[in-house]
């Protein structure tokens, strides 16, 4: 029964789970295909080496930033699809037909929906880091040997990046099921999911910063500049030390409890909505 809902779920919802997989992947699939055609893109490798990796392969972790802001609009619009046809199509009913309970059911498309979004975090910040790097080295500029060392931590800073950029992710994506769940319009649903998006977001501008480096740190400023008349499209004042860089997405324990108990909660209470709500 189990493996029927399982199916059903990804019959229904597989345009929208790839979409949100699309829709996380793009940044460094528009930059590959960007650097592949356009001559402009590729003049700043000319100055690439070994030296100068820790310059700008770290730009590749501006990926679970725009996860754990931007694209939060797509996990909130993941959360409202996946509950709110249950209600205005009346598939909720399909439940009262089969031997496995309505909170059960819930369970298994929280369940189903939050692991897609988990994974699709996960890979788009493993890609743009691991993409960022292969072009790098298609430079012939980079060698591995040289490299390899200053990848890998990377690699770790996009991990430990990914796992909060998930748990926000989660948080947007449950709390939307619920704001789906209780209102009775869908527009109304999706207001509900886009001011939760807006809270996320203050809160967590407000308690984590985005590259919190070690106190001893010079100041660093970022810009980015894709004019046509500019080669230097990202200009970076100096390069990152292996300290900051270890320094990166290492968060306090109690932003990510309190967002993994906020995930739950949010999940706790859409299965109970959904037991008690009536259909007419």
């Amino acid at each position: 029964m189990i493996r029927a809902l399982l199916w059903k779920e990804w019959h229904e919802m597989r345009a929208r789970y790839l979409l949100y997989w699309l829709a996380l992947n793009a940044p460094i699939v528009v930059v590959s295909i960007w650097m592949a055609f356009s001559t402009t893109a590729r003049a700043p490798f000319a100055g690439l080496s070994d030296a100068t990796i820790l310059k700008y392969l770290p730009v590749a972790l501006l990926e679970p930033f725009l996860i754990s802001t931007v694209y939060l609009l797509a996990a909130g619009y993941l959360g409202v699809t996946t509950f709110r046809p249950e209600i205005e199509d009346r598939s909720l009913l399909f439940v009262s037909e089969q031997p496995v309970s309505r909170r059960r059911y819930v369970a298994i498309k929280l369940l189903f929906g939050g692991l897609q979004v988990t994974l699709a975090v996960w890979f788009a910040t493993v890609l743009a880091v691991s993409g960022a790097y292969a072009l790098m080295l298609a430079s012939h500029r980079v060698t591995l040997a040289g490299s390899s060392g200053i990848f890998r931590a990377m690699l770790a800073a996009g991990l430990q990046s990914a796992v909060w950029s998930s748990l926000v992710s989660l948080i947007v994506f449950t709390g939307s099921a619920l704001a789906a769940a209780l209102a009775p319009r869908w527009w109304m649903a999706a207001l509900g999911s886009i001011a939760l998006i807006v809270g996320t977001v203050l809160i967590e501008l407000n308690y984590v910063d985005f590259i919190p480096l070690p106190a001893n740190s010079e100041p660093m400023s970022f810009s980015m500049n894709f004019g046509s008349n500019n080669p230097q499209w990202v200009t970076l004042s100096r390069p990152l030390h292996l300290d900051e860089l270890a320094s990166f997405g290492q968060w306090h324990a109690w932003p990510q409890l309190a967002a993994l108990l906020l995930m739950v909660v949010f999940a706790v209470l859409v299965t109970q909505v959904y037991a008690r709500k009536e259909l007419t």
